[in-house]
């Protein structure tokens, strides 16, 4: 290919592109003076996706296995009964939760469980009894006091260690004042 017809199809083929772009195209080919040229419209492809029964859901749930001492207390979650105890509430919404159990004769027990999604959290209360009674009678019991004797001032330990002490300091300064007094020894 000579030069000089190589550099004229190149002006020619950027027009014709600019004028795709830019002009819609409503006739089948476009004459030139020398070359004719087919020009076909890009086919458009549209993919639609559609959702499939076999796509992984995501799990906004857990379980709670709940258990009570005594046995058969009544279960609420945030104020929903659930059955008795020992049970497995399933379907329990993820997040923090108030418990709460019930039996008659018993204190409430109230205690907060958190539950992650897909897995299974445990809930435990011991409820106490409203009536302790007691099968034992008590029995009285006698005390006898001991007589006292009045052990003076020299009974009392505090009174003793303060005497103690000052007779301890007396003697010091006692020897102290000996040791300053006495002349030293001529040799």
């Amino acid at each position: 290919m000579s030069r000089g017809s190589g550099s004229s199809v190149i002006p020619i083929a950027v027009f014709l592109a600019i004028l795709l772009i830019v002009l819609p195209v409503s006739a089948d080919h476009v004459r030139t003076s020398h070359t004719t040229v087919a020009i076909t419209q890009p086919t458009t492809v549209v993919t639609m996706i559609q959702p499939s029964a076999s796509a992984t859901e995501t799990i906004t749930t857990g379980s709670v296995n709940v258990y009570s001492s005594p046995t058969g207390a009544s279960i609420l979650i945030d104020g929903l009964y659930s059955g008795t105890t020992p049970k497995t509430v399933n379907a329990v919404a993820a997040g923090n939760h108030i418990l709460r159990l019930e039996l008659s004769g018993y204190y409430d027990y109230e205690g907060s469980i958190y539950v992650v999604p897909g897995q299974t959290a445990g809930g435990y209360g011991t409820l106490q009894p409203m009536n302790q009674v007691t099968s034992a009678m008590l029995t009285p019991v006698t005390v006898t006091p001991e007589p006292t004797q009045d052990t003076g001032l020299f009974g009392n330990t505090t009174v003793l260690a303060a005497i103690i002490g000052f007779i301890s300091v007396l003697i010091v300064s006692g020897v102290s004042i000996f040791i300053h007094l006495t002349p030293p020894k001529k040799e």
